[in-house]
């Protein structure tokens, strides 16, 4: 039995051609923003609308975190979405899925955002703020990255637009009363 591991690779490296698709996938986080407090972990979605004419074989991307003092992607390894079978890529993120359906047939779905992967972060325990989430396939030493068309051996990738997530970190709620009772009681001293 041959590894997804190692069709992927041959699969989308074969895939490399000059010419795209006239339609456009939308790769996006689900929730687009989210709100967590400070060491919180939590997970966050990478979902696509792939129109028709777009129909996918094969993805491989890479994600991104804007400010790491922020936010860290945790030791958990991305699990791939149900509609595709798990792929290897040259830069080990995992996040990478092959169209488990017989050659020449991809997947699509402009209407209802198709579940790519989810993803595992943690917020930092102490610091504070906002950051993007980033989604990219412009990794020139990855030739597993981007969005391959059926039927195979068309060599197309798809064009794909990716719109970033946000989180914003801010203290927990135990935190925020604890500063709540620690000014309080400073403020209380002063007076006496």
């Amino acid at each position: 039995m041959i590894s997804s591991k190692v069709v992927l690779p041959a699969l989308m490296a074969g895939f490399l051609a000059t010419s795209s698709a006239t339609a456009t996938i939308v790769v996006s986080f689900d929730p687009p923003t989210q709100t967590v407090g400070t060491g919180d972990v939590f997970t966050v979605d990478i979902v696509a609308s792939i129109p028709e004419n777009d129909a996918t074989i094969g993805w491989g991307l890479d994600f991104d975190i804007a400010d790491l003092l922020l936010v860290t992607q945790t030791a958990t390894p991305p699990v791939i979405g149900p509609s595709w079978d798990a792929a290897g890529t040259l830069d080990g993120d995992g996040l990478a899925g092959l169209a488990p359906t017989p050659p020449g047939t991809g997947i699509w779905d402009a209407n209802n955002p198709i579940l790519l992967a989810t993803i595992e972060l943690q917020a930092d325990l102490i610091n504070e703020g906002v950051t993007a989430l980033l989604l990219s396939d412009n990794n020139p030493a990855d030739l597993t990255e981007g969005f391959a068309l059926e039927p195979p051996p068309a060599g197309v990738f798809a064009n794909v637009t990716y719109e970033p997530g946000e989180v914003t970190v801010i203290p927990e709620p135990t935190t925020l009363t604890l500063l709540a009772l620690v000014t309080v009681s400073i403020a209380g001293r002063r007076r006496r």
